[in-house]
């Protein structure tokens, strides 16, 4: 009698993420951003509280860097994101913003991305800023806004 057995691996499946994190953001723009479309740099900062899958993450810090054709009136740029969790992991995403004013001074920044190295990677990342612009005539000045802050979300998926 012949006898084998076949010893499998199990299979990797990997953990759903479902985060959502509430904090605030500022960004600096180079050169500043006025009326008129211009190829214009950006820096980000944020800082976030988080709940959801996986348990154990209750906050983050994200780097953002970026550039694109941009002014007071949308824009259109390409943004590099780096995410620094609470449990000491990092991940690393690659996304496109869109950006458009609203009448009360305010520019909604919507950025989506997917996480392209380390924690969470493959997931779906979107972004959501309310930047309120506390200088209204900057636009309209020569040297522009170069500075905004304001509420943010950041929520990241993942299915199985």
């Amino acid at each position: 009698m012949f006898c084998s057995f076949f010893l499998l691996a199990p299979v990797a499946k990997a953990a759903p993420v479902a985060l959502t994190c509430v904090g605030a953001e500022a960004a600096e723009f180079t050169p500043g951003l006025t009326n008129t479309p211009q190829q214009v740099s950006f820096e980000g900062l944020g800082v976030f509280g988080c709940a959801g899958l996986p348990l154990g993450i209750v906050s983050a810090t994200i780097e953002t860097v970026g550039q694109g054709t941009q002014s007071c009136l949308g824009a259109n740029a390409d943004s590099l994101i780096e995410i620094k969790w609470s449990d000491d992991t990092t991940s690393l995403a690659e996304g496109s913003t869109v950006v458009s004013l609203k009448p009360t001074g305010q520019n909604v920044v919507v950025l989506t991305a997917k996480i392209v190295e380390g924690r969470f990677e493959g997931a779906t990342l979107v972004r959501t800023l309310t930047l309120l612009n506390t200088d209204p005539t900057g636009c309209f000045t020569p040297e522009g806004v170069t500075h905004v802050a304001g509420p943010a979300t950041l929520v990241v998926t993942k299915a199985l």
